[in-house]
């Protein structure tokens, strides 16, 4: 399972953006999370080949956003079960990370398989 934010365990922060202008003040190589709907951010990435992690709501947006080679995709609670036979199914490559508030929330993770967590610690604001 993967464990990003957590204090006891190195990771790489994801930077939140919100525009093509933020990407530009992160580091190279830096994974960008922004919601699956901003279609400029997302174009923008795949032309640059920028690591990227997407906000999704629904099963549909999850499965574009695998075929588009997201690195992460970050859910809640509710749709994390739902998303993650599917992506197990599949074989997506893009992981499924549910994003929590408490280590607690790291055993529900694991009781339905799901890829990862994600703590908001994990997450950079630009």
């Amino acid at each position: 399972m993967l464990i990003l934010g957590h204090e006891l365990i190195p990771f790489n922060p994801l930077y939140k953006v919100t525009k093509v202008e933020d990407i530009k003040k992160t580091l190279p190589n830096s994974t960008v999370l922004f919601d699956f709907i901003n279609k400029e951010v997302l174009e923008y990435c795949k032309e640059q080949d920028i690591p990227f992690a997407l906000h999704v709501k629904n099963i549909k947006d999850a499965c574009i956003a695998n075929a588009l080679k997201a690195k992460f995709i970050i859910v809640d609670y509710e749709l994390s079960k739902k998303i993650q036979p599917i992506a197990t199914e599949y074989l997506f490559d893009t992981k499924i990370l549910l994003h929590v508030e408490d280590e607690m929330q790291i055993e529900l993770a694991a009781d339905y398989s799901i890829d990862g967590v994600i703590f908001k610690e994990a997450i950079n604001m630009l």
